[in-house]
């Protein structure tokens, strides 16, 4: 049976048509999953020209309001996947402005909609080698205050799962950073790697999962391909993302885990800034498209 995709077109103000449009060979073809767009018909073929297309849509009427409009436009999608009427959600990008202030990202939104607020994880994943990180969109200066035992090992365990659940590995091999350069080494008072860090490497190392640790974060990235290591874990959000972005590219993807379904978003922002000028690269939300044609029997 099919699998139902739902596609978010999110924020209209961005490169999201652009990149829709320069990706409609994709939906042009016989796929393993159906895929349905959530979002303003109207205004979807007022931006992209493409008034005869076989896509799927769930038409959202787009009000003056863009916060309101893509509220709904949640809405509509959170209730279809509760109900498994949908079993899949790829979102294209959008202003953070236009989420409830008090979510840092959409990755917290919609964690905290299904119930599930702390019981998600951020992985941004190619299939060479992914990374992790254990806090999301924080202050640097914040980051110690809220890394901790239980998150880590939340992480840790949701990790695993997607790689042997999803994926299909049957052992994966997971790295976990200290958080200070060269871990803490060159520092006399007490840090977060022998309070917090070590002691969550030790204790999922006893649980069976492979975790090798703590890499040194100056040498991490150097180690993960002699030490065949599926995805790094670090600690905050620029630990890890740069150099992962810097490598992969636009050949990448943003997924939620911890959550009943996948969510995925292109690994990249809205792009404002060269709207209408055809420059916007459509190989991330391609990659999130394949990924679930890929996958779609372990969806």
């Amino acid at each position: 049976m099919k699998k139902k995709i739902l596609i978010l077109t999110s924020d209209p103000l961005s490169i999201n048509y652009e990149i829709i449009k320069k990706s409609i060979f994709f939906f042009n073809k016989q796929n393993k999953n159906d895929y349905i767009f959530v979002g303003c018909k109207k205004d979807f073929i007022k931006n992209t020209k493409l008034n005869k297309t076989n896509l799927n849509f769930i038409n959202i009427e787009k009000s003056s309001s863009i916060k309101s409009y893509l509220k709904n436009c949640f809405e509509v999608s959170f209730n279809l996947l509760q109900n498994k009427k949908a079993h899949g959600l790829i979102n294209l990008p959008l202003n953070k402005k236009f989420l409830p202030k008090k979510y840092p990202g959409f990755t917290e939104y919609i964690a905290d909609y299904f119930n599930l607020k702390n019981q998600e994880t951020m992985l941004l994943y190619n299939q060479n080698f992914s990374v992790s990180p254990n806090t999301t969109h924080l202050l640097l200066k914040h980051v110690s205050k809220k890394l901790n035992f239980e998150t880590i090992n939340k992480n840790i365990l949701n990790i695993n799962f997607f790689f042997k659940k999803i994926i299909g590995i049957k052992t994966p091999r997971l790295g976990l950073m200290g958080l200070n350069p060269h871990n803490g080494i060159d520092f006399k008072n007490t840090t977060e790697e022998n309070k917090i860090l070590i002691p969550a490497l030790k204790y999922n190392q006893k649980r069976g999962i492979k975790i090798l640790g703590l890499l040194s974060p100056d040498f991490a990235f150097l180690t993960m391909k002699e030490k065949k290591i599926n995805c790094l874990v670090g600690n905050y959000h620029d630990q890890v993302l740069p150099i992962f972005k810097f490598i992969n590219k636009f050949k990448a993807i943003n997924i939620t885990l911890g959550l009943p379904f996948l969510r995925i978003s292109p690994d990249h922002g809205t792009a404002i800034d060269i709207k209408g000028k055809n420059k916007a690269n459509p190989e991330s939300f391609l990659y999130a498209l394949n990924f679930f044609e890929k996958y779609f029997n372990k969806i």
